[in-house]
C-alpha cells in the first residue's frame, strides 16, 4: 500500500523517536510530539526530534487534529487519549487498556494467574524500611515499582549487602516518598532460560511469521525471525493465554514478553512489554521492510504479515552514564546512519546530539543489523559500532556471543534453509498455503 497521501503523528516520550525517522520514509508526513509542559518547561524535552528529516516536531497535537490520518503511541502512558482518540473515529495503534499489564505489577500477575499463566512467587512491600528487612531476610530477589520507572528501575538483590548503598541512594532520592513506596518484590526463578515473543498484538492476533531472542540485560540481543509454530512451545502458549485479556483491551500494538523456561516445562511470564521494546523496536525498524503498512492495518483490526529482510537481527546497546545529565554529541557515519537508533536526540547544524534527561538511565541508543546466519548479524553489528563515537560512550559487543549461545541453547543450532523452504514459508505468509501443506514442504527440504 502506498502511504504517500497520508500523515502519521508519533505521540511519544522521547524513547522511541528514530520510529518517527524511519516512517517518515513511508508516509507522506509524519508529526512527532513529546509532552513537554510544565510549571516551568525547559527546552530540552522541547528539542526532541528538531531537525530530524522528515520529521515535523510539533508543540500541540491537537492542533493538527483533522490532518492525522493515523496516530502511533509507542510507549505505555498514554491509554486514556488512545482510547478517546478510537471513540472520536480516529485510527490509533498502541496498547490502549492493556498498558496496566506492564505498569501495575501487581495486577499484572493476578490477571496472568487468572489466564493460567506461571507466576513466580511474589510480594507487595510497602515502604523502604520494610524492604530492607526483607532483604536481609531473603537473597535472591528482584526489586521492581509499578508506572514511575523514572524514579527506579528493576535490580536484582543477591543478598542485602550488596545493594545496600543503592537503597541508601534511593532513600536520598526520594526523600519522604519513600516511606510508603510500594515495591514488588519477586523471587528469582533459577535454572531457567530466558526467552520472548516479540512483534505486534492486534486484539489478541497474531502474524504467522514471529520473532523470538535473548537479551543480555542492558547490553545485548540476539534475535531470530521463525514461523510461529518454530517458537518455543512455552512463548507460544503464554501468547495464546494472554490473548482473549488483549482483546478485550483492544490492544493494536506492539507487545513483548519475557519468558523463564524452566526444565520442568513451566513457563513464567516475568514482565509483559506493552510498548515497542528496547531492544527489539530498533530491530524491527531496519529488518522489517513493511513496518509501516503493518502499523497502518493494525490500527485498524488487521494483520498482515511482516516482510523480514533477513532470518536474523543482532543489537548492540549505546550506554553512557554521562550523556544522562550532559549533552553527548554523537558522531555517525552516513554509510551506517540506517542502523544507529538513538533516544532523545536532536539533530542541530547537521550534527546529532543526545539530549540529557537526568532519569538515571544510562542507555542512549543502540545498533543493530541482520544477516542471514547468526554470524553475520553478530560481525554486522560490530562492524556499525566500531564507527559510532561518543563522549565516554560504552558498546558492548561481546555480550552478542553470549546473547548466540543462550539463544542456541533455546532454538538449536541454526540451520540454513533450502530455496524450497524459503519459497514454502513465502507463500504461507501470504496465506497460499495451510500449515500442514507448509510443514510437509519444510520436511522435504
Amino acid at each position: 500500500m502506498n502511504l504517500k497521501s497520508k500523515t502519521a503523528l508519533i505521540y511519544d516520550n522521547g524513547v522511541f523517536t528514530e520510529l518517527a525517522v524511519t516512517l517518515a520514509k513511508s508516509f507522506g508526513r509524519v508529526l512527532y510530539y513529546v509532552p513537554w509542559t510544565s510549571g516551568m518547561p525547559k527546552s530540552n524535552a522541547l528539542l526532541i526530534g528538531e531537525g530530524l528529516p522528515g520529521v515535523e516536531r510539533v508543540e500541540n497535537p491537537f492542533d493538527c487534529f483533522d490532518e492525522v490520518d493515523i496516530w502511533i503511541f509507542p510507549d505505555v502512558y498514554e491509554a486514556g487519549m488512545q482510547k478517546w482518540l478510537a471513540a472520536q473515529g480516529k485510527r490509533v495503534f498502541g496498547c490502549r487498556g492493556g498498558a496496566e499489564l506492564e505498569i501495575d505489577r501487581p495486577a499484572s500477575k493476578e490477571k496472568s494467574r487468572k489466564l493460567g499463566i506461571d507466576i513466580g512467587p511474589y510480594k507487595v512491600i510497602k515502604g523502604l524500611d520494610a524492604l530492607r528487612k526483607h532483604l536481609k531476610a531473603h537473597d535472591d530477589q528482584w526489586v521492581k515499582i509499578s508506572g514511575t520507572r523514572g524514579d527506579m528501575e528493576t535490580f536484582g538483590a543477591k543478598d542485602y549487602a550488596k545493594v545496600e548503598v543503592r537503597l541508601n541512594e534511593l532513600e536520598h532520592k526520594l526523600g519522604a516518598y519513600t516511606k510508603v513506596m510500594e515495591f514488588t518484590v519477586e523471587a528469582g526463578i533459577n535454572d531457567a532460560v530466558e526467552t520472548g515473543y516479540d512483534g505486534i498484538c492486534v486484539d489478541g492476533k497474531f502474524a504467522k511469521s514471529a520473532m523470538t531472542g535473548v537479551e543480555v540485560k542492558d547490553e545485548a540481543y540476539l534475535m531470530k525471525t521463525v514461523r510461529w509454530a518454530e517458537l518455543p512451545e512455552q512463548v507460544r502458549s503464554v501468547n495464546e493465554k494472554l490473548a482473549p485479556a488483549l482483546k478485550r483491551y483492544g490492544y493494536r500494538g506492539f507487545l513483548s514478553t519475557e519468558v523463564r523456561c524452566t526444565k520442568d516445562g513451566k513457563a513464567y511470564l516475568i514482565d509483559p512489554c506493552c510498548r515497542a521494546g528496547s531492544p527489539p523496536n530498533e530491530l524491527y525498524q531496519v529488518l522489517m521492510s513493511n513496518l509501516a503498512e503493518v502499523i497502518w492495518f493494525a490500527a485498524e483490526g488487521i494483520v498482515i504479515e511482516p516482510d523480514f529482510k533477513a532470518r536474523w537481527g543482532a543489537e548492540v546497546l549505546l550506554i553512557s552514564e554521562w550523556a544522562d545529565q550532559n549533552w553527548m554529541h554523537v558522531t555517525i557515519p552516513d554509510k551506517v546512519r540506517e542502523f544507529v537508533k538513538l533516544r532523545n536526540f536532536c539533530r542541530i547544524e547537521g550534527e546529532y546530539y543526545v539530549i540529557p534527561q537526568w532519569t538515571g538511565c544510562a542507555e542512549i541508543g543502540a545498533v543493530v543489523a541482520f544477516g542471514d546466519t547468526p554470524d553475520e548479524a553478530i560481525a554486522n553489528c560490530k562492524a556499525v559500532a566500531e564507527q559510532v563515537e561518543g563522549h565516554l560512550l560504552d558498546k558492548p559487543i561481546d555480550a552478542l556471543d553470549v546473547a548466540r549461545e543462550q539463544l542456541e541453547h533455546v532454538l538449536g543450532k541454526d540451520k540454513p534453509k533450502s530455496k524450497q523452504q524459503r519459497q514454502a514459508e513465502a507463500l504461507y505468509a501470504r496465506g497460499a498455503i495451510s500449515d500442514k501443506q507448509l510443514d510437509k514442504m519444510m520436511a522435504k527440504g
